[in-house]
């Protein structure tokens, strides 16, 4: 879909240069290549289920809080630091400013505008400022945290893939892998599961806090895959007080070695798809670092097994606490881990006691409307995949 956009003539300012101001026309492009991606992804791949969690009445919660509160946010965040600055502090993997994370921020914002026009209380041309406020943080952040000079995965080289890890830290990852024989990788495969499911709970059955990049092709024609699977260690989520404490680490980076047999494809917000689909049997070489403290640390076999036991028993507790807690409380628990992924963008600029991190009034209140199966549902479909357009995001700047 995508293809069929007509590429602007600064399209490398746009895509490098953060100090370049793109035209509305630009930004227009920029908004309809996102969301023609976004449409795409979602018609193909993603199944709205939870067992706990009423995924389409948080999501739409969510998201319309984010219209109302990111761009305030954001001004309180760059008033202390520039987007460009805060990539360059940090690891710029194993923490909760992932690239899956930075690039919802646009996606789940826009909807949200979407989402709000659809129901009648704002028009198409209402917002811009904000708008812009939202994406000049958003793009200024990608050019610095890309390694590859471009904004979507699908423009990547090689296509659908994304590259946040510079040569040094590279070459420092591969230096700390490991052969990945028959115990090792049972030992990962293990870990990994554990690890996951926990960070989907602890996420309310949201994938945000697992990230992937790559692949990292390499010289030999093998090529290393990033998993970041980070969980809450700053306290930002009240649902997990007293079972995080039982954790002895809480942010991650899996690395796998594969070869070039093993396809890699990641999707515009960050999410891996291999080919075959059971790659972990293809690992050549491996490792899971902790990044807790902001430093990468590879971890021992006897430290990856302490770490599967205690994240099995926080999921058991984890599971029962929330399977114990009322419904609509438990959406009012996935609205907010939605609407919070500028929480670590904050505490890195040391701004987080001056923003209100609270639901909107308006917003908390539109559980009983929302929480109807039917609007949810139908609301969801005219955004995600409109039938009258090719993708999800409608220009801005003006009425159609």
């Amino acid at each position: 879909m995508t293809a069929q956009l007509s590429t602007p003539a600064n399209v490398e300012a746009i895509c490098t240069d953060p100090s370049y101001e793109p035209t509305l026309e630009e930004w227009n492009w920029i908004v309809r290549t996102a969301g023609a991606a976004y449409k795409s992804e979602l018609s193909a791949r993603t199944v709205f289920e939870s067992e706990l969690f009423g995924m389409n009445t948080y999501i739409l919660m969510s998201m319309m809080e984010d219209y109302l509160r990111v761009p305030e946010r954001i001004r309180a965040i760059t008033r202390h630091a520039s987007a460009t600055e805060l990539v360059r502090k940090a690891l710029p993997i194993g923490n909760k400013r992932s690239f899956i994370n930075l690039a919802a921020m646009p996606l789940h914002y826009l909807t949200g505008r979407e989402l709000f026009v659809d129901l009648g209380e704002n028009t198409l041309s209402d917002g811009l400022d904000d708008q812009l406020e939202v994406l000049r943080f958003w793009r200024e952040a990608t050019i610095a945290m890309r390694t590859d000079g471009v904004l979507f995965n699908m423009d990547a080289e090689p296509a659908d893939s994304s590259h946040v890890v510079d040569d040094a830290l590279l070459a420092e990852i591969r230096g700390n892998l490991v052969p990945a024989d028959d115990a090792t990788k049972a030992g990962i495969r293990k870990f990994g599961a554990r690890l996951t499911a926990y960070a989907f709970l602890e996420n309310c059955d949201a994938r945000t806090a697992v990230c992937d990049t790559g692949p990292y092709l390499l010289e030999d024609g093998t090529f290393l895959a990033l998993r970041e699977t980070c969980l809450d260690g700053d306290g930002d989520f009240p649902w997990v007080d007293g079972i995080r404490e039982s954790l002895p680490y809480r942010h991650f980076v899996l690395a796998y070695r594969l070869p070039g047999t093993v396809k890699m494809d990641n999707n515009v917000w960050g999410t891996a798809w291999f080919t075959p689909s059971d790659y972990q049997a293809d690992i050549l070489e491996t490792r899971v670092f902790c990044t807790d403290g902001g430093q990468l640390r590879p971890l021992g076999a006897d430290e990856v097994e302490e770490a599967t036991k205690a994240i099995r028993k926080a999921h058991r507790a984890l599971y029962q606490r929330l399977a114990e807690t009322d419904p609509r409380e438990r959406n009012l628990y996935a609205t907010q881990m939605y609407a919070w992924k500028l929480k670590a963008w904050a505490r890195l600029a040391g701004c987080y006691d001056e923003i209100d991190w609270s639901v909107s009034p308006r917003i908390a209140a539109s559980y009983g409307k929302f929480s109807d199966p039917e609007l949810a549902l139908s609301l969801i479909g005219g955004v995600f995949v409109p039938q009258d357009r090719d993708g999800c995001f409608r220009p801005i700047g003006r009425q159609a």
